[in-house]
This record gives structure tokens, C-alpha cells and sequence, in this order.
């Protein structure tokens, strides 16, 4: 199934929007994802001032098939608090079409970019090198893990 989606989204056009107010498939695609999902009411705590937050669409449906919680405490820094893929559609560089939009973004308002992302999670720590990511420094046992341990976090700026 998840080929045919996979070949399926190749042919279609997808769009990036806003997300201005909350909604339940981002905690579906967050919990359908993830082995540790953000809970649902911090999800949705992200959908408040100080947030702007994007939805990645496949344009012919309107089926989500990911998003990015960017927080912005200041106007020029933006701070990249999550971005996910339903596990569908993982691979294909919409991941990074979202990160791409929200630099472009940040850019034309003179913002920095943040983020942090666990060490263990090369395939992420490659595409934001590739997209002008550097390494700031590491926050030590900053994420939890399945077994109970805790992982370092890389801080990245753009």
C-alpha cells in the first residue's frame, strides 16, 4: 500500500499553507509516526501566538501528509520545533520541502533558523546540512528514548 501511495504522490502536485488553527490529523500523523509522540495538547499549545505553523498537502485530495511547528519568540529568530512525514510518504522530500519553505521564509524576514534534532537521527542531521545548516553545539540527555535513557540533542542554526 504504502508503494502506491508513494507512486501516487510522484504524480501529483503538493501544496504548503498555513495552519492557522488546530487540527486532529496533526496529532494522527504525530502519533502514527513517532515512537514518542509530543502528547496532543502540547500539539495543540502550538497553535497559539508566537507559532506559525505549516501544512504540506497533496493538492488534488487535501489529505495532510505533513507539517512543521516553527515558534517565533522573536522576530528574528525562528526556532523549528518539529517537523514530520506520515510514515506514507517519508522519503520523498517533503520533509524537506517544509524546512526549505520555512528557511525561504525566515530569509525574506531576516530570521535565523534553529532547530535541535537527536544525534541519532542522521538521515535529519544530513538534510539540514544539506539545506545550510551548522552545528552550534549539543544539549546532553535533552531527548528521552524508548528504553528509558536519555540522548543527546545537536542545536543546528541556518
Amino acid at each position: 500500500m504504502a508503494s502506491d501511495s508513494k507512486s501516487t504522490l510522484m504524480n501529483s502536485a503538493i501544496a504548503i499553507v498555513e495552519l492557522k488553527t488546530w487540527t486532529p490529523d496533526v496529532a494522527a500523523i504525530e502519533t502514527g509516526t513517532n515512537q514518542l509522540p509530543w502528547p496532543v495538547e502540547t500539539l495543540k499549545s502550538c497553535f497559539s501566538n508566537g507559532y506559525q505553523n505549516f501544512g504540506l498537502y497533496r493538492d488534488n485530495d487535501q489529505q495532510l501528509l505533513g507539517f512543521i511547528i516553527v515558534h517565533q519568540p522573536m522576530p528574528d529568530e525562528w526556532t523549528i520545533m518539529n517537523v514530520v512525514v506520515s510514515s506514507a510518504f517519508q522519503r520523498q522530500g517533503l520533509g524537506e520541502a517544509l524546512v526549505r519553505h520555512v528557511c525561504e521564509l525566515a530569509q525574506n524576514k531576516h530570521a535565523s533558523v534553529f532547530l535541535e534534532v537527536r544525534e541519532s537521527n542522521q538521515p535529519a542531521i544530513a538534510l539540514y546540512t544539506k539545506l545550510g545548516f551548522k552545528t552550534l553545539g549539543r544539549r546532553k540527555g535533552y531527548y528521552p528514548t524508548a528504553s528509558g535513557e536519555r540522548e543527546d540533542a545537536i542545536v543546528m542554526q541556518n
